[in-house]
């Protein structure tokens, strides 16, 4: 009796239910393709490596929901089309707004930014409202960015959008720019990346605070998203959050409260 080919379907049959066992393990357990923008302090790459205060702060939680995936870095109007179109993908930072809110799953806040308009030191152009940067010949944007779709929203016709960042930054510093919008954080990173001096440049208005955190795709299951926001949890009440942060910005307040104001308004 050929007792190989007598068992081989049972035993291809408990194969298969193993290896379908444990991808759904997997899943279940938090996998997701992380895609992270090029953006400052935040994700950053020196001598090869990847790394940046975002970036150590989600391989701790790919490592405490076992996620394998290797974190890519990408353009933002990329990854974001990426997360929008597929499920199973995170995608970081990124700032939760009115608009983005029902698009995604979300895990946070990680960090709080406070945007502004930026100018060359000695250009002479002041600003003392929004009316007033109306009126500037030329604001220097990021495709696709929150800061971008803001000046959108509020009917700014003067912007000219780049697809990197760090140009606005060159372009300011030549003067073919009159402002661009940006963070205060991210000043002294973004013209480290550009090759410039910081000290060039100075802020001719604030703005107001936004909070950045882990987009995750809708479509994502559920398991896997409420992994990645449990183990958020477990990295702030731990104090690992505060510890990352303050390694990056020791001299800054880590905000962990959520702030969410277009759902209180409608409350």
């Amino acid at each position: 009796m050929n007792w190989s080919a007598r068992f081989s379907p049972v035993i291809f049959f408990i194969f298969s239910s193993l290896l379908l066992a444990g991808t759904a393990r997997t899943t279940l357990a938090g996998d997701l393709q992380l895609l992270a923008e090029p953006n400052g302090l935040a994700v950053q790459t020196v001598n090869g490596h990847l790394s940046g205060w975002a970036v150590e702060i989600v391989r701790e939680l790919a490592d405490r929901t076992h996620c394998k995936s290797r974190i890519e870095p990408m353009p933002w109007a990329r990854a974001y089309h990426i997360a929008i179109d597929q499920p199973n993908v995170a995608l970081f930072p990124a700032t939760r707004t009115e608009e983005r809110d029902s698009l995604f799953h979300w895990v946070g806040p990680i960090f709080r930014v406070r945007w502004c308009f930026l100018a060359r030191k000695g250009s002479g152009v002041v600003i003392n409202s929004l009316d007033d940067a109306r009126k500037v010949g030329s604001i220097g944007t990021y495709i696709g960015d929150a800061r971008d779709r803001y000046l959108t929203e509020l009917g700014f016709t003067n912007l000219q959008r780049t697809a990197n960042d760090a140009t606005n930054y060159r372009k300011l510093e030549y003067g073919r720019l009159d402002l661009i919008i940006g963070s205060d954080s991210g000043l002294v990173s973004m013209t480290d990346c550009a090759g410039i001096n910081p000290d060039n440049f100075e802020v001719a208005l604030p703005l107001k605070e936004m909070d950045l955190y882990i987009a995750i795709s809708r479509d994502t299951p559920l398991e896997t998203v409420k992994a990645w926001q449990k183990a958020f949890q477990s990295l702030r009440e731990d104090g690992t959050l505060t510890e990352i942060m303050g390694r990056w910005y020791p001299n800054r307040k880590t905000h962990l409260d959520e702030r969410l104001p277009w759902r209180e308004q409608k409350n």
